[in-house]
């Protein structure tokens, strides 16, 4: 097969078309008489029948099945006139003179059918082999693509197929998933690096600000030696570095958060008992406020952490007695939707400047300065991730009227039934 596959190759270099084809072809005949001819003495009828059908069947190899069929015919009116008694003249009475005819254009049209197969399968082959080759190379640029532009210079300067397409595919999927990967890394080592860094700066300044804390409360209780000035002087730096140390609290706590080392303690339980519990907490300085409670009886029990829950419901209602103007109320609601239950703390205090919208994004506000202090925005963010744990959401909305609702939800959930307790002497 292989012999013959390169006999094909040979033969299809200098192919001729058209008319050339059929030209050629009548020199085989010629050629094959010409030899029988000159070797006249050492040949017999059958050797030079046997050249004329080699003829027949390279012309065929070569040139196709219709110039092969030519070729048959010459052939056999050139035998039958050079070489079948009487010489030089056309014997159509001699039997085998039709049979030898039929039997070159059998040859003729099998050995046509044949080359054509052969060809067809020859050109198959070198165009597959060419295909896997270019496949191959392109295969092994596009795994050292890093990008996709690299990716689209290795597809330029190959030829399209869907093979190809389907590398491409995968190169370009490859490298956006390793994009994302490589983006996801960098994210988390920033967060990882941010987190560490305000974690141990956090640490590094509660030593001394408790220390500074202690010694202002020395300070004033030993005032009998200080003067006015002196006192004033000691109470301001008293309340700045009690102030400092709650913002180095919040911080480590938010990088604690930030850091997903927060661990849940969930159990249902009713909402109100931490809205007590907080305002019980924030019992000075809600003093001179006038709080309004709004739940409703049948208002359902929720799945969180009580501490963590307080510690929100602490700090909305601390943000909302520091920025409002003392005497105005505060209103907390409990209210429910489908499948979230809502909890608003709202005060009655200037509210957002004029140029923000009613319902300012929370990022905004902890981003933007729109509360008076950053010790603000840290509560809120502190909040906020809670949360986020609980798989609730907060939102800050300015009243029509006047004021802040700082609103959170927490997922409704399905509470566990509780079991009745009966008293044994009932059952007796």
């Amino acid at each position: 097969m292989s012999a013959i596959s390169f006999l094909l190759a040979a033969l299809r270099i200098t192919k001729p078309d058209g008319y050339l084809a059929y030209l050629v072809a009548s020199l085989f005949p010629l050629l094959v008489s010409l030899l029988a001819f000159l070797l006249g003495n050492v040949l017999d009828s059958a050797s030079v029948i046997m050249l004329y059908l080699l003829a027949v069947f390279l012309c065929a190899l070569w040139l196709g099945k219709w110039p092969s069929v030519l070729a048959a015919v010459l052939s056999a009116l050139m035998f039958n006139v050079l070489f079948v008694p009487p010489p030089l003249a056309l014997n159509a009475a001699n039997v085998g003179n039709p049979l030898m005819l039929m039997v070159l254009l059998v040859v003729a049209f099998m050995a046509g059918q044949m080359s054509a197969k052969l060809l067809d399968q020859n050109r198959a082959l070198q165009e597959s082999e060419a295909l896997a080759q270019s496949l191959y190379l392109m295969a092994r640029e596009l795994a050292g693509a890093v990008d996709l532009k690299q990716v689209e210079e290795v597809a330029a300067r190959y030829p399209f197929s869907s093979a190809a397409g389907s590398l491409l595919d995968i190169a370009r999927e490859r490298v956006h998933y390793a994009d994302m990967a490589q983006t996801n890394l960098v994210q988390i080592e920033s967060e990882r690096l941010r987190s560490s860094i305000l974690s141990s700066l956090s640490h590094d300044l509660r030593t001394p600000l408790t220390a500074l804390v202690g010694l202002t409360d020395t300070l004033n209780s030993q005032n009998q030696n200080l003067s006015l000035m002196q006192q004033d002087m000691v109470e301001a730096i008293h309340e700045q570095s009690v102030r400092l140390a709650e913002m180095v609290t919040k911080l480590l706590d938010l990088a604690r958060l930030s850091a997903g080392r927060l661990t849940l303690h969930k159990e249902w339980q009713p909402i109100d008992e931490v809205i007590g519990s907080a305002l019980k907490l924030l019992e000075v300085s809600l003093a001179q406020r006038s709080i309004h409670v709004h739940i409703p009886a049948d208002f359902p029990m929720l799945e969180f952490d009580a501490i963590l829950m307080e510690r929100v419901v602490g700090n909305l209602l601390e943000n909302a007695a520091k920025y409002t103007p003392a005497g105005t109320p505060i209103d907390i609601y409990a209210e429910r939707n489908i499948s979230m239950a809502i909890i608003s703390v709202c005060d009655r205090g200037a509210g957002f400047p004029s140029n923000v919208l009613l319902a300012p994004s929370l990022e905004s506000v902890t981003q933007s300065g729109m509360l008076e202090t950053p010790a603000t925005g840290l509560g809120l963010a502190i909040c906020d991730a809670i949360l986020k744990a609980h798989d609730g959401k907060l939102t800050l909305e300015q009243r029509v009227d006047g004021g802040i609702c700082a609103r959170f939800t927490l997922p409704l959930g399905i509470p566990p039934i509780m079991e009745e307790e009966f008293d044994e002497e009932e059952l007796l």
